[in-house]
């Protein structure tokens, strides 16, 4: 009994913490995902923080990025060997040997996406496109057909040529997009994101986005100074939803990390199920819920 309660405080501590360094790697790194369902590696284009939000309850605020560096360039051939280092390790199980990962259970020990996110926005990263075609090579000769290549997004970018560009060809390899909306306002937006890129150029972008291509709409709900999203907030995010194209499904969930403000705490779970219920109900679409716990 004993040995099973420590491997479930092991792996909820893990995931929710989610390091960007693992040993003496320093632009991939292995994380036991929740929304993954298993193994991903990450890809970090931003050790310096690269950004255009400010969100209240981002992990890298709260606890610093990774960076020694302030260049906005990763060297390609070190990304690629610690990139091949962990897929392999994943393939021969040594990685399940280390400490934490030796705590994973079986089932969970899959290699299920290879993921741009790290300590930024990955699309801001003058490397993106590069990095693309990097994890496709790698991805063919190492990696099971089923492994993805998975971009988590502020979607800020998707009107922009060179990303769309890099995204059909990620796509065409067994690539996903998970873009953030965590709003149906733009005073919620404000408040939540921090930043200086328009409400408008978020909507618009995932509108005229999912009409060519599908993707997963992530969403963080949390408590701010005690007070959850009104009714009247859900609602107009539902009615967000309703207004974009091809949507694979919905990642809603909440806070499950430190972050920045202290104000910014999780839902709990009865008020997450909520919204869910909430915008199934208004949206017909496949709403999942990952809690903080």
């Amino acid at each position: 009994m004993h040995l099973t309660l420590l491997t479930q405080t092991q792996i909820m501590s893990f995931t929710q913490h989610h390091p960007r360094r693992f040993g003496t790697l320093r632009y991939v790194y292995p994380v036991i995902s929740r929304r993954s369902g298993g193994l991903s590696l990450g890809i970090n284009l931003s050790p310096s923080g690269l950004c255009n939000f400010a969100c209240v309850y981002c992990q890298i605020l709260a606890e610093g990025t990774n960076a020694e560096t302030d260049s906005l360039l990763v060297p390609m051939d070190c990304l690629e060997s610690e990139l091949r280092q962990l897929v392999d390790s994943a393939n021969d199980n040594t990685l399940f040997e280390r400490p934490v990962f030796d705590a994973v259970p079986i089932e969970k020990r899959v290699l299920k996406d290879i993921a741009f996110s790290g300590d930024g926005e990955p699309t801001l990263s003058p490397q993106f496109a590069e990095t693309v075609r990097l994890v496709a090579d790698v991805r063919k000769e190492l990696c099971a057909e089923s492994v993805k290549i998975v971009l988590i997004t502020n979607a800020s970018t998707l009107h922009l040529v060179p990303v769309r560009s890099a995204l059909d060809f990620m796509l065409q390899n067994n690539g996903e997009i998970w873009a953030k909306l965590d709003a149906g306002t733009q005073e919620f937006y404000r408040t939540v994101s921090r930043s200086n890129v328009p409400f408008q150029t978020i909507c618009t972008n995932l509108t005229n986005f999912t009409q060519d291509f599908p993707v997963v709409i992530q969403t963080c709900f949390l408590s701010m100074h005690g007070q959850r999203p009104s009714v009247e907030e859900i609602r107009c995010y539902a009615e967000r939803l309703k207004k974009l194209g091809k949507v694979l499904y919905v990642q809603l969930y909440t806070v499950a990390r430190h972050t920045p403000e202290v104000w910014a705490t999780p839902l709990e779970n009865r008020q997450l199920d909520d919204i869910a219920e909430m915008v199934r109900q208004q949206t017909g679409l496949d709403v999942r819920t990952f809690y903080s716990r």
